[in-house]
């Protein structure tokens, strides 16, 4: 009689948990889980230049979004997501974090994300997905030569993006920033020694930077070479991309 009693009593409970949705919604979603962490790396193809390590941004500052099939839903701080108070029905999500915005190029203008294609399984269990955040925009600086400064005193170097345009300093006080494209073009417009007085300027050959990919550092280099004749050399990183015969006056050097 007391094994009998048991087992309708048993029999009851999983009827009774059969028939609550709660319990059963429950049981048939997953949990993500985050774990995030930034690397503030920038390489460069330069000889003779280290890479640099950008000050990474606190995970606080970093957005969160996640989203499915007919699921979308996000976090202005990461830190504002509790994997303990969301669940998810099985299925593939997209885990995205980002720091900045790709579209904002200029000077002190780093943007950081990462993001990754997960699967949520049912019965209540917890996915984790690592992030770790990367610099997703490029770094553009321009260089010039004593030779170069010297027969060209006075210059001035715009960079232009596909959606901007910038001057370029010699000697930056803050990384240019711009978003990864097919081609970014800089300009060099200067007046030589002997042109001062009158104010002449020229506009030196339009050079590009061919592929602009993120978390590089792209020099740009100016020299001037005196060899039978006066040519500007564009170096980008360690390669020649181009060599500017001048015309020379015949007085230049009276």
């Amino acid at each position: 009689m007391k094994k009998l009693l048991l087992f309708v009593c048993a029999a009851t409970l999983a009827v009774g948990c059969q028939d609550d949705p709660s319990i059963q919604t429950v049981a048939g979603e997953g949990a993500i889980e985050i774990a995030a962490s930034v690397s503030g790396d920038v390489t460069t193809k330069a000889d003779g230049v280290e890479g640099i390590t950008l000050d990474a941004p606190a995970l606080s500052a970093f957005s969160l979004e996640i989203t499915g099939d007919n699921f979308e839903k996000s976090w202005t701080s990461l830190t504002d997501y509790v994997s303990d108070e969301e669940r998810y029905t099985a299925g593939w999500y997209n885990v995205s974090i980002e720091c900045g915005d790709i579209a904002e190029e200029g000077y002190n203008k780093p943007y950081f994300s990462a993001a990754k294609r997960i699967q949520v399984l049912d019965r209540n269990r917890t996915t984790q997905v690592d992030l770790t955040a990367t610099v997703g925009n490029a770094i553009v600086e321009v260089r010039t030569t004593e030779n170069f400064r010297n027969y060209f005193p006075s210059r001035e170097f715009t960079l232009t993006t596909e959606n901007n345009t910038f001057e370029l300093s010699e000697e930056p006080t803050d990384y240019l920033f711009i978003a990864p494209q097919k081609k970014a073009a800089i300009n060099c417009t200067c007046i030589r020694q002997a042109n001062l007085a009158a104010g002449t300027t020229e506009t030196l050959t339009t050079q590009y930077i061919p592929t602009v990919n993120a978390a590089t550092r792209y020099i740009i280099t100016y020299d001037l070479q005196y060899a039978g004749s006066v040519d500007v050399t564009v170096t980008l990183d360690d390669t020649i991309i181009d060599t500017i015969t001048l015309d020379v006056e015949l007085n230049e050097n009276a």
